[in-house]
């Protein structure tokens, strides 16, 4: 089918539009007040205990709530953090880590190396379910205490006094310290947990080790978090308040964003990007990310799980130029590749499938071919169910496939429904595999390609498609333990290759992130950041 004809199909969908804009860029209104500075997260972070983080919106916070022994600039150079200095042992697997002096939580009790240990055993104990345990898999008894098979007090890490740490690896880990700056290794106050419990994280019985603490936080209204005076750089850090703001509507932020209310975005609408280029010209920062937008098979479902014909059909079935550049048109890259081709430098690229060089209408034929073979047919019609999260560009996502797919083999051949839910829902769902078809995405936590291995190994709690193939695993274990660099990126290729072949999930494009920035807002430079790992202490006035 032409393309033509398709966007003709997808415009009736939903209604592809672009608003007129004066070509002159507009200032938005001034917010006046110089001790607040509001923030549009989103969404409501669906926790704010570092243990449990999985998503953008919740690191957003933790970020700025709780410290961590390694920190980062917003080039994401490693710098110090809670720890003043380290020392790495000659064989690469041996931390020492020396905290700075008179470090206190917001309460101003004191924090101490025993807080750091606590913090980490934490993320390792199974009885937590830490959806991010994998970080600290590579510690001494890690695996086995995230397996059930040892005790979360036996971890390889351990205070040798109140200000020094020791970290024990398995196997050197170059990607070790960009680990570290992770919001669940974050360090929390073994005190407060213990005597709340469950109910630390109520505002007001929390005390944080970051920047910011919670003075209120409504659900689908506001989160505003308030300077932590006893934080150990509290002199760098020169807003005092940061509002939080769950906007769903990008629509609504955009519109709160031209009257000031709202001083950064986190997204804009999809369909009015050109228009808001033209409009606010250098407030626009758009930037390609270490990350991939995909959707996930539920291969827990015997009707993916048992016909990879079906799997390949419907992933070569879907025109990604189509959905970059019509679709969402914020300079994504179209991705046939479970890595971005950005990651390590580059280093792996050149894994995309064989077939994405291929005109498109051939890619069709051997699409319709497959779906054919797969048993489903007039006869025999395919149901699916695309589910996403509460947003207008998931939506416009999902339609645009669901029309791809009906195009290619027939609306008697397929019948797609879409599955709308709310964020704290949509993501229980995904992680419990109960779905079909569900969108996902990942952006990479730091510049290594392990950040995403994980999502396709078996029993990850990463992996949402519930895929598994032992082979894959095994090389992935090879390519953790082995010293020589070059030995392991060929063993990762190879892995990276046999998950692609399977077609357990359907690469769309490698992220962008845009967000608008009032020109008030000093200090932030989101240009140079490809990870998207963001902290209020770096905003100025």
């Amino acid at each position: 089918m032409k393309a033509t004809k398709l966007l003709t199909l997808l415009a009736l969908s939903f209604g592809l539009t672009e608003l007129n804009a004066c070509s002159k860029s507009t200032p938005v209104v001034q917010n006046q007040d110089k001790t607040t500075i509001n923030v549009d997260i989103g969404d409501d972070a669906p926790t704010i205990d570092p243990v449990m983080a999985q998503d953008t919106t919740s690191a957003r916070v933790l970020y700025d709530l709780f410290a961590q022994l390694v920190d980062f600039d917003q080039s994401n150079n490693i710098i110090p953090g809670l720890a003043k200095s380290w020392n790495i042992s000659p064989d690469g697997k041996t931390y020492t880590f020396h905290l700075r002096d008179g470090l206190k939580f917001s309460d101003g009790s004191p924090l101490t190396a025993n807080d750091v240990v606590f913090s980490w055993q934490r993320v390792a104990d199974p009885k937590n379910a830490s959806p991010y345990n994998m970080l600290i898999a590579n510690l001494t008894n890690g695996q086995a205490i995230i397996d059930g098979k040892a005790q979360a007090s036996t971890l390889g890490i351990k205070a040798l006094d109140s200000k020094t740490i020791q970290v024990n690896l398995t196997h050197p880990d170059s990607a070790f310290l960009q680990i570290c700056t992770m919001p669940n290794l974050a360090v929390v106050s073994k005190d407060n947990i213990t005597k709340f419990a469950s109910e630390w994280v109520n505002p007001k019985n929390m005390v944080t080790s970051g920047a910011y603490t919670i003075k209120e936080w409504v659900i689908k209204g506001h989160m505003l978090v308030v300077k932590n005076p006893n934080y150990y750089d509290a002199n760098a850090v020169t807003i005092p308040n940061v509002n939080f703001l769950p906007l769903v509507d990008t629509s609504s932020a955009l519109s709160q964003y031209r009257t000031g209310t709202v001083d950064i975005t986190w997204i804009v609408p999809v369909d009015q990007y050109k228009s808001i280029q033209k409009e606010f010209g250098s407030q626009v920062n758009t930037v390609l990310q270490e990350g991939l937008y995909y959707l996930d098979f539920n291969m827990t479902l015997a009707k993916y799980a048992n016909n990879k014909d079906l799997r390949q059909a419907l992933n070569m079935a879907v025109n990604r130029d189509i959905i970059v550049n019509n679709v969402l048109g914020r300079n994504q890259k179209a991705a046939y590749s479970y890595v971005t081709p950005t990651i390590e430098d580059g280093k792996f690229a050149g894994l995309e499938y064989s077939w994405a060089t291929l005109p498109h209408d051939k890619q069709l034929a051997m699409a319709k071919e497959l779906f054919a073979k797969s048993g489903y047919g007039p006869k025999n019609p395919l149901s699916i169910t695309i589910g996403y999260n509460t947003n207008d560009g998931h939506k416009k996502i999902a339609l645009a496939v669901a029309a791809m797919w009906q195009q290619a083999f027939g609306i008697d051949s397929i019948k797609v429904t879409q599955g709308n839910q709310e964020w704290k829902t949509f993501l229980k769902a995904r992680n419990t595999a109960n779905y079909d078809i569900a969108r996902d995405g990942w952006i990479a936590d730091y510049n290594s390609v392990d950040s995403y291995t994980n999502l396709y190994y078996c029993k990850s709690p990463q992996n949402n498609s519930k895929y598994c193939n032992m082979q894959y695993n095994q090389l992935i274990d090879e390519a953790q333990a082995t010293t020589d660099e070059a030995n392991r990126t060929e063993l990762i290729k190879q892995a990276i290759t046999i998950a692609q072949n399977d077609y357990a999930i359907i690469p769309l494009f490698q992220y962008t992130y845009t967000h608008l920035v009032n020109p008030r807002v000093k200090g932030y430079t989101p240009n140079i950041n490809h990870f998207d790992h963001v902290q209020s202490k770096w905003y100025k006035f």
